[in-house]
């Protein structure tokens, strides 16, 4: 009997995704080439940022909100709960 199933390398050379990955600088290259815009990937973005004032903010709308007598009262509740079910 004669085997005419291909074989596995016929099977994985004749696969073909995609084109290998370009190097940044063949990327770069190839999109000055072109005189194509391109989109680039970001990098690094700067923010101007004021983290005590946010802070600050945070901590006055957690006051105003009245969600520190929420807590309070979780707290206390909690306690008196875990003192009355320990042995």
């Amino acid at each position: 009997m004669i085997d005419t199933s291909p074989s596995l390398s016929t099977l994985v050379e004749s696969i073909t995704l995609s084109p290998p990955p370009l190097s940044v600088a063949a990327w770069i290259d190839r999109s000055t080439e072109e005189g194509v815009l391109t989109p680039s990937p970001i990098i690094a973005q700067q923010f101007d940022q004021d983290i005590l004032g946010d802070l600050s903010d945070a901590w006055t709308h957690f006051i105003d909100s009245g969600q520190v007598w929420a807590m309070v009262i979780g707290i206390v509740l909690g306690y008196l709960i875990r003192n009355l079910t320990a042995y």
